[in-house]
């Protein structure tokens, strides 16, 4: 009798061949966030539609948001080199592939949860002006308070309105270790805790790989010139990408399916070894 095994799913590869096809379109040929969000329902629900009517809301929340960031996207002079409409992509179909991972894993995803994730992705850098905060949560409360008073002409009830903007306030860089580690010995379950972390990963998840992270650190280094950001000339460096690298967490076992954590280690490894 034949025993056939199935291969397993290379999430990390998938991730990298998405992230690429972004970067075929960037920025001559853009097809729009809406798109790039209506791809991702498309990949997470295949062949039906969220039924609950939270799930619904938040999803036309997120496309109406996708919409509005297109808007002021047009009407700008220019967008900053990092914090751009591509960045909001990288992180949209990161968090897409990370649920995915997480329901292949035999992880309870429900619409909801998903739906809440996609749109706080989705609103999590509205109105980033470039560079770095002044203080804690700057930029992280603009767009909170952009993404309310867009949301008062949604049907979203009010309590994933406090989930969706406590989401965005605690993507501030500052705050992620602390969002780690409450999750530290903790069984993953979808709640507010979990989602904070799951949305850390894929806003920096793009920045992990080897293939795009140098790249978009460059791009971070060139907005923060700009800025007169005192530390533009280490970002985009070699010494700043391994000090980058080695203070990124990875907590979900999304990111494990990934094989996110290897990842960054061989990258960590070569950089070590080129700094001898």
């Amino acid at each position: 009798m034949t025993k056939y095994t199935t291969a397993p799913i290379d999430w990390y590869a998938m991730l990298c061949q998405t992230l690429t096809n972004l970067r075929t379109c960037w920025p001559h040929n853009w097809p729009g966030l809406p798109l790039v969000l209506k791809s991702c329902t498309t990949q997470l629900w295949p062949t039906s539609h969220p039924t609950t009517p939270d799930a619904v809301a938040l999803l036309n929340a997120a496309m109406a948001m996708a919409e509005q960031i297109e808007s002021i996207a047009r009407t700008s002079v220019c967008e900053p080199h990092y914090h751009n409409r591509l960045h909001t992509a990288d992180a949209l179909v990161a968090c897409c592939w990370l649920l995915l991972a997480l329901k292949a894993e035999g992880h309870k995803v429900s619409d909801d949860w998903a739906a809440c994730l996609l749109l706080a992705v989705t609103s999590h850098d509205v109105l980033h002006p470039g560079g770095a905060n002044s203080f804690l949560q700057e930029f992280e409360q603009q767009s909170a308070q952009f993404f309310k008073r867009m949301t008062t002409d949604q049907e979203i009830a009010a309590h994933w309105v406090e989930r969706v903007s406590h989401l965005i306030l605690l993507t501030d860089p500052v705050l992620v270790p602390a969002n780690h580690d409450k999750v530290i010995n903790k069984s993953f379950v979808f709640d507010l805790d979990w989602a904070v972390v799951l949305m850390n990963e894929a806003d920096i998840l793009a920045s992990a790989t080897a293939d795009f992270g140098p790249q978009l650190g460059k791009a971070l280094a060139s907005e923060w010139k700009i800025r007169e950001h005192p530390m533009h000339s280490a970002v985009g460096s070699d010494a700043g990408r391994l000090q980058f690298l080695s203070s990124l967490r990875f907590s979900t076992p999304a990111s494990t399916a990934l094989g996110i954590h290897a990842h960054v280690e061989r990258q960590l490894s070569e950089l070590r070894q080129q700094s001898h």
